[in-house]
């Protein structure tokens, strides 16, 4: 028996109503944690830095990062590459975007804005002769692409917007013009890395002679103990790219380090960094 019409038309609309709750559901479901990047590696690989960057301009971060792999299963890990791993579209899978090889021997990918939020990940590499070539990778039209390819007798560096080339007979600076990087001037050059000490005496009190540092995007803290006491190792903010024995912000913020208090009294030690675009004047 056919139903009346009225429900009928009624029915398609109901349906279509469930259907577009249930995607906006499953759209607002949150991201998964991100796994180790080694999960996406042949195993024995082994990961050498790791930089948070925003490809797209959409949180949660990617990760760029550079690791060896073995060339065959059971060997070292001697091959080099670069790789950028990432969610889906919709943010519900974690997946290996990009690994390309790495001429050379690798330093940490640093990150360098695009137009608003977007970022491009940053891959220099040091070659035999001294020279350091690399590589800018970014989103065109949605697609990881080479925005930039560069060479350099020097360092590279990102400050302020701008990709350094610090050539010992002069710095180069390039920015982002929505096409294409082109030479602008090169900003001021600042400390690479800051050093914080501290101590710890034989209760595992942290004493320090400031618990905050004042700071410019990529600058790297580098948290280094003297004197006895117990070893604990430093937390960092989740947001802080690792950079071997330092950590690193990549943007403007407020971020922590932590000292943890191994006796779990409630002592911990929080060192605060307060990341700005411009330093400090004097």
């Amino acid at each position: 028996m056919k139903r009346p019409l009225a429900a009928r038309l009624l029915a398609a609309p109901l349906a279509a109503g469930v259907i577009a709750a249930a995607l906006f559901a499953w759209w607002r479901v949150p991201a998964p944690p991100a796994p180790t990047l080694s999960t996406f590696l042949p195993k024995g690989s082994s990961v050498v830095n790791q930089a948070r960057v925003e490809l797209d301009g959409r949180p949660p971060l990617e990760i760029a990062a550079t690791a060896y792999v073995p060339p065959y299963p059971g060997a070292p890990a001697s091959l080099r590459r670069a790789l950028l791993a990432g969610y889906d579209r919709w943010r519900h899978r974690w997946r290996l975007m990009w690994l390309a090889p790495l001429p050379g021997i690798p330093d940490l990918p640093p990150a360098v804005p695009l137009a608003g939020r977007r970022e491009a990940a940053v891959f220099p590499s040091y070659q035999d002769d001294g020279r350091v070539r690399y590589r800018v990778i970014g989103k065109r039209w949605g697609r990881l692409t080479v925005l930039h390819e560069g060479e350099t007798a020097g360092r590279i560096e990102v400050s302020r917007g701008v990709i350094v080339e610090r050539d010992p007979r002069g710095a180069r600076g390039l920015r982002w013009d929505g096409r294409a990087f082109r030479p602008v001037s090169a900003p001021v050059r600042l400390p690479s890395s800051v050093v914080w000490r501290y101590r710890m005496d034989r209760n595992g009190v942290v004493h320090a002679t400031t618990d905050t540092l004042l700071l410019v995007p990529e600058q790297i803290v580098l948290a280094l103990r003297s004197g006895g006491g117990p070893i604990v190792a430093p937390i960092p903010d989740p947001n802080l790219d690792l950079v071997e024995t330092g950590f690193r912000a990549g943007r403007p913020g407020v971020y922590t380090i932590t000292i943890p208090d191994f006796l779990g009294r409630g002592r911990a030690f929080r060192l605060t960094l307060e990341v700005i675009d411009e330093p400090p004047s004097g």
